[in-house]
Formats: structure tokens, C-alpha cells, sequence
């Protein structure tokens, strides 16, 4: 990773054929996300936004689909701006040069604000498992909650959990989008 600690891989597994991508839903709240000013208030209203996108959808889903529209996004901009630049092909050279990578476009940029991407990076890890337990926890409604009664109050934080989670996508792409510009 950025932070200099081995990757961690996730465990691949191939889509089932009746899967159909969301890209459309993720391109709309990725660009939701996009170039935001920094505060509180707009964050908030980001995220409300976002929420209000995603209102058909269960909470847990709302989380993972914001997540995906980050790595979506912003997983091109980490692969891109892990290439030495001497190697990057010509044609990943432009796309680099419009996704503002900085390690292509700033190289001083990156080694300035190195401890905000590892900062960054450990944000993201944190919010992805907050998302797990979420998960883990709607396994966990096929008990009864007279028979697991913490259950209930668990079930009800859901929402607020899924509320901070993605504010915290939206705060991490508000950073990216700041060191990136060194703004």
C-alpha cells in the first residue's frame, strides 16, 4: 500500500451469471462525490444526497454501493499513480495526466502529503469494516430478538452506521480531490 505495508487481497470470486453490474448507479453517485468543497455542511448533504439515490435500496446496500462507486473511481487513480513513470504507457500517461495523478503530474505533491494518503489509507480500511460488521449484523436478523435481545438495539443503529460510513467515503474523496490539486 501507499503506507509501505504488504497489500491485502481480497478473495476473488467470479460473479454469478445472472449478475448485472450497477454501473449506472455508481457512476451517479460517484459523481455525486466529485469535486466538493471541504466542510461539514456539504459533506452532509453529500451524503443526504447519496442517500436519496440510493432510497430503494436496504441499508447495507447503500453502504457497499457507495463504496464501490469510491473504488470505482478512485481505484484507477491508486493503480495509476503506483506506476513508476518511466513505465507508464503513453496511453495510461494521458489518462493519468486528466485523472490529476499526482505522482505523474506533482511527484512533490505525493511525498508532501504522504502521511494524509497513509492517513487516507487507514480511513478507507477502517470504513470497509465497519461495512463487514454491518453486513455481519443483517445475518444476524434470522434470530429471534426474543431470544437476542441486543439485537434490536443494533438493528436500529444500522442506519447512522451507514449514514457515517458514508460520510466518511465522502470526506476521504474531498481529501483525495484536495491533496491531489494541492489545494
Amino acid at each position: 500500500g501507499i503506507d509501505g505495508s504488504p497489500e491485502q487481497h481480497v478473495e476473488e470470486k467470479l460473479p454469478l451469471a445472472s449478475f448485472s453490474s450497477p454501473l449506472c448507479i455508481l457512476r451517479q453517485i460517484s459523481s455525486e462525490m466529485a469535486c466538493k468543497e471541504p466542510g461539514e455542511e456539504t459533506a452532509h448533504k453529500t451524503t443526504m444526497a447519496i442517500l436519496g439515490k440510493l432510497s430503494k435500496y436496504e441499508w447495507d446496500e447503500k453502504a457497499v454501493i457507495t463504496l464501490a462507486a469510491f473504488a470505482l473511481e478512485y481505484g484507477e487513480l491508486w493503480l495509476l499513480s503506483t506506476q513508476q513513470p518511466q513505465q507508464v504507457e503513453p496511453l495510461a500517461r494521458s489518462v493519468a495526466l486528466l485523472r490529476r495523478v499526482p505522482s505523474l503530474t506533482r511527484p512533490q505533491a505525493v511525498k508532501k502529503h504522504r502521511q494524509a494518503l497513509v492517513e487516507i489509507n487507514s480511513l478507507v480500511r477502517d470504513t470497509l469494516e465497519v461495512i463487514q460488521l454491518i453486513f455481519a449484523l443483517e445475518k444476524l436478523t434470522t434470530y429471534d430478538t426474543k431470544d437476542v435481545p441486543s439485537l434490536v438495539p443494533a438493528m436500529e443503529s444500522v442506519p447512522v452506521d451507514v449514514y457515517w460510513a458514508i460520510i466518511s467515503v465522502v470526506a476521504v474523496v474531498t481529501q483525495l480531490d484536495c491533496l491531489i490539486t494541492d489545494s
